[in-house]
């Protein structure tokens, strides 16, 4: 039986998907290294979709958080 990996999630609702994400571009990546042509293809393009979805989370935290506070200060 093949080793098995365990993630543990911490953090409010969104955090847990953003690590989640990270873990699977990791893989993604880690997997190009023995794939044949396509596959290498479809997983580069995931590994750039995956970094959009987790730079756009990050995005979205930072811009709520600025408006939570421009509420409390206004």
């Amino acid at each position: 039986m093949a080793p098995q990996d365990t993630v543990l999630l911490t953090g409010t609702h969104e955090s847990p998907v953003a690590q989640l994400l990270r873990v699977a571009r990791h893989q993604a990546r880690l997997a190009q290294a023995d794939a044949m042509p396509r596959l290498h293809d479809a997983l580069t393009e995931l590994d750039y979709i995956l970094e959009d979805q987790i730079v756009a989370i990050a995005n979205a935290t930072v811009d709520d958080r600025a408006d939570t506070e421009s509420i409390w200060i206004d």
